[in-house]
């Protein structure tokens, strides 16, 4: 029987009996699962990868602040467990701890184990952790080689040191790419968000970042704006559940541009308009001429409320742009795209797009013909070298 499982049990069995005491059932499931999961791991074998979950409840977190003392040893054994468990090559694919409060006498035991455990998610949510114990779990996990996703949910960032001592590790030489800090407030102090991304944008290492529900808003959304014109590293980013208007969106998705690294961006459940529709649209497949295709984002999957086509769904940033240039060359209204195109150019175009498996790269005609200037002798000549299969243009 897995931890889950068993919880569900004890949950029954806790009901059956008419037991109504939602504190002293906080109490049961932290007590049942570190128990549960300090055995698992003094029973694990090398070579075997294993989930860690300890959970209190989520009503009654506040009351496990009560029980300090009693649960020390509770504490003590179960990261003893996990660093005997790591020495013999014991992998953990996820140790999630909710809704139970980490004090910074509870961190100071689980330090030595969180340094050098081969953990690959480190899930914490709920867990009140107060200044001193971010810096301390941040020391911690810096020195972790095998560390690869933070998530860090529910925790009120207190002040920017808060924030600078979470991205830290990533500066260092490990395996972090992603942070999660969802539901941490970040939205409720701009200095935040500004500490945050600068920092961010010291480390370069991490990938995927997620803000959901931080209440962010138009201070933040220049912010973010700006940053994401410069191009960072990140991956992907997630807004969802912000309060983010019509404004905000048309700064962040204006940024996209300039932006060829980002895959994806989250916008669901921000209180958006129309014009939000029309700006995410314009910035990933603005149909409003060939060039306006060809200088829109084709990188980014935007992900909102709106009902809006899935334009970027390659991996490569030129298939992307291909499927978009064909998808109006193909439709009825093509010749509306070729309006200011000297007659002459045409049959080239259109010999293109029908040509089967894309014999002449499209990469290379369009940037020919994009402004419709190219000298008619050099574009023959290079449609020509082209279809020969040679590599002289590039």
């Amino acid at each position: 029987m897995n931890n889950e499982a068993a919880i569900n049990d004890l949950y029954i069995d806790w009901m059956e009996n008419g037991v109504d005491d939602y504190l002293a059932w906080g109490f049961a499931v932290f007590e049942y699962t570190i128990r549960y999961e300090t055995s698992a791991l003094n029973h694990a074998n090398a070579g075997e990868t294993t989930e860690v979950v300890i959970m209190g409840f989520e009503q009654v977190a506040e009351g496990l602040l009560l029980h300090q003392n009693w649960m020390l040893p509770l504490w003590r054994d179960f990261s003893e467990a996990l660093a005997r468990a790591s020495a013999r090559g014991v992998a953990i694919a996820c140790l999630s701890m909710g809704h139970v409060e980490l004090p910074i006498n509870v961190l100071s035991l689980l330090a030595p184990a969180l340094k050098v455990a081969p953990i690959k998610l480190l899930h914490l949510k709920n867990n009140r952790l107060r200044r001193d114990g971010i810096i301390l779990l941040s020391k911690s996990i810096q020195m972790n080689q095998s560390l690869e996703r933070l998530a860090l949910k529910e925790t009120h960032l207190l002040d920017v040191g808060c924030v600078v001592s979470l991205v830290e590790p990533s500066r260092h030489d490990n395996r972090l790419r992603s942070l999660s800090l969802d539901k941490c407030n970040i939205g409720l102090k701009g200095s935040l968000m500004s500490t945050l991304l600068h920092t961010l944008s010291l480390s370069n290492n991490i990938r995927n970042l997620s803000l959901a529900h931080n209440h962010i808003g138009a201070n933040e959304s220049e912010m973010i704006a700006s940053y994401l014109a410069t191009n960072p590293p990140i991956t992907s980013l997630d807004l969802v559940g912000n309060l983010l208007s019509d404004a905000d969106v048309v700064l962040i998705t204006g940024a996209l541009k300039a932006n060829t690294t980002l895959r994806g961006l989250r916008l669901s459940g921000n209180p958006l308009g129309e014009a939000s529709k029309v700006a995410i649209s314009e910035a990933i497949y603005n149909i409003s001429s060939l060039n306006a295709i060809h200088s829109s984002n084709h990188t980014c999957l935007v992900t909102s409320d709106f009902d809006i086509p899935d334009c970027n769904r390659y991996v490569s940033q030129n298939a992307n742009r291909i499927s978009k240039l064909l998808g109006v060359l193909f439709t009825e209204f093509a010749f509306t795209y070729l309006d200011d195109v000297p007659l002459v150019v045409v049959p080239y175009v259109l010999d293109f797009v029908q040509a089967p498996s894309f014999k002449l790269p499209l990469t290379r005609i369009f940037h020919l013909v994009r402004d419709w200037d190219t000298p008619m002798t050099n574009l023959r000549h290079v449609c020509e070298e082209m279809e020969a299969g040679s590599d002289m243009v590039k």
